[in-house]
């Protein structure tokens, strides 16, 4: 596993716009929920790269659920699914994704290729897992499964954008 930070010119791109409903049916539009907030963004491009996203998800609720200025969502994009089995698919997570979880829970179905450029795509059952800033530009990024060394790096670049925003926890 690796990590990119904005720093090493190879991402600092802005996430595509995205204006759709949570599992919860509420509505999400990105990048704008995410002025004053950091965004942790983990995509997945297959069915088969589902455990892997749910791991991050899962830890990352764990620590950010409550917080107010760090927001997480786990986004299967299924913008290449044949539309006639996409409402299949939904309904099936919906159904696996506890009620407490699914406001963070977003459907992407559309603009697959600029989803995959911004995740710097590879090998399709990996989760791709973005930190974005207020503005929706990516400053950190990894992909593939979940390790302690790369949460803890992942974590390190949310707090530093919650100091620069004037949010961190006091310690």
């Amino acid at each position: 596993m690796s990590w990119l930070a904005a720093t090493d010119g190879a991402i600092a791109a802005r996430i595509p716009e995205v204006h759709g409903t949570s599992l919860s049916n509420e509505p999400v539009n990105l990048p704008e929920a995410l002025q004053g907030k950091v965004g942790v963004l983990v995509l997945g491009f297959s069915g088969d790269s589902r455990a892997a996203d749910s791991a991050w998800g899962k830890r990352l609720a764990a620590d950010y659920r409550e917080s107010p200025t760090v927001w997480c969502y786990e986004m299967p994009v299924l913008a290449g699914a044949p539309r006639m089995i996409r409402g299949l698919i939904v309904k099936s997570m919906k159904s696996s994704v506890p009620a407490s979880e699914q406001a963070r829970f977003v459907v992407i179905l559309d603009n697959e290729a600029a989803w995959k450029t911004i995740a710097h795509y590879g090998r399709p059952d990996d989760p791709y897992v973005l930190v974005v800033d207020g503005q929706g530009n990516v400053v950190w990024q990894t992909q593939g499964v979940l390790t302690d060394a790369g949460y803890v790096a992942l974590k390190e670049r949310v707090e530093a954008l919650r100091v620069q925003l004037g949010t961190a926890p006091a310690k």
